[in-house]
């Protein structure tokens, strides 16, 4: 009875060893697999992770410059010569205008239709504020401060109409007409010509001085006397009117 059991527990342990010989092996091949997860799970680094690479002519970066503006600018970008700078317009030069010279001192006064050839004196301001007169009954006067005739403005020559013993220079002063002709002859020896536009008369105060005197654009001699037609006050020495004769230079 001994004996024949023993090739049964030889049989149960050949049972058992084929069986744990299985149960390792299924065990090896769970950890092999776990192995190869395990590697798939860390990333192999590539040939062109530590590769090195090459450098080319466009991987080094150009050198900047700054515009105005302060945005940076590739160097290749701009031009490789200074820009030619565009020639600016030129200011033609002005000639500088000739100064005109002023017209010479009256030194003459002449009047062909009356016959009148007579020196110029020069005068001011009476105390009363009136244009003073020549003190020669043969001479004329001119109004030293306006314009001298020639200029722009109203220049202004006064004479006598008579004396206590005889008649005066502008004695025929009130036959001048329109168009007649007036001559000036300045100390630079320049003749200078006026034609006659009007003749007034105006009693004492009611002269009208602006246009006697006062300025204007263009250029006037007025001869200015007593109308001895008008009423003479003996008592002041004098008329009641005064006689304008207006011209114009003759260019």
């Amino acid at each position: 009875m001994y004996r024949s059991r023993i090739p049964r527990l030889t049989n149960v342990l050949l049972v058992l060893a084929l069986a744990l010989t299985l149960l390792l092996a299924a065990c090896g091949s769970n950890t092999a697999t776990a192995s190869e997860q395990v590697s798939t799970a860390t990333p192999v680094p590539t040939a062109t992770a530590t590769a090195t690479v090459a450098p080319t002519a466009t991987a080094t970066p150009a050198p900047t410059a700054t515009t105005p503006a302060g945005t940076p600018v590739a160097m290749a970008a701009l031009p490789t010569e200074a820009p030619v700078p565009t020639p600016q317009p030129t200011a033609t030069p002005q000639p500088t205008p000739t100064p005109v010279p002023r017209p010479g001192l009256p030194v003459r006064l002449v009047i062909p239709s009356i016959k009148v050839d007579a020196a110029v004196e020069q005068v001011g301001l009476t105390p009363d504020g009136d244009m003073d007169v020549p003190k020669d009954y043969h001479n004329v006067a001119w109004y030293q401060p306006g314009p001298r005739p020639g200029e722009q403005g109203n220049a202004a020559i006064d004479g006598h109409v008579d004396s206590k013993t005889n008649t005066a220079v502008f004695w025929n002063l009130r036959n001048l007409k329109p168009g007649d002709d007036i001559i000036v002859i300045g100390d630079d020896g320049v003749e200078r010509h006026f034609v006659v536009k009007s003749v007034e008369s105006y009693t004492t105060g009611d002269a009208p001085l602006q246009r006697i005197f006062g300025p204007t654009t263009g250029a006037h001699l007025n001869l200015i006397t007593c109308d001895q037609s008008s009423t003479f006050n003996r008592s002041k020495g004098g008329y009641a009117s005064r006689l304008v004769i207006y011209t114009d230079l003759v260019p």
